[in-house]
């Protein structure tokens, strides 16, 4: 998929249709979270959040080798993180929260700070997927 462009055809519809269940997959485990829903009845949720979550980080890696040094890489480490290790610290609430507020932030930023780079900077005229 590396060489594909995954702006257009077939990698985007897949990204979009993993994004949008990435969405409703984490509803389901926020909605529980806030109404206090029993551990035993969040697992399908969790398991969603988590399986779908990963196959999206999976599809955004295949933008380009420097995603992981990019804006949006650094916000997606940063999104899984935050929610991690407060989900692990049994913060539960606030994890989802953390990644709501990142996930959000990350997904609306404009382009130029998305393809901000550590390494090389923004890139040329601040352009690109």
């Amino acid at each position: 998929m590396a060489n594909q462009d995954t702006w257009s055809g077939p990698g985007r519809a897949l990204n979009i249709a993993l994004r949008t269940a990435h969405l409703g997959a984490m509803a389901l485990l926020t909605g529980g979270l806030v109404y206090g829903a029993p551990a035993d009845a969040l697992g399908t949720g969790t398991i969603l959040t988590v399986a779908t979550g990963a196959a999206l980080l999976l599809s955004e890696m295949g933008h380009g080798r420097g995603w992981l040094a990019e804006g949006r890489g650094l916000l997606g480490i940063l999104h899984v993180a935050v929610a991690g290790a407060l989900f692990a610290a049994g913060f539960a609430r606030a994890g989802a929260a953390a990644a709501l507020v990142v996930g959000a932030v990350a997904s609306h930023l404009p382009r130029s700070l998305r393809r901000w780079s550590w390494r090389r900077g923004i890139a040329p005229g601040g352009e690109g997927g």
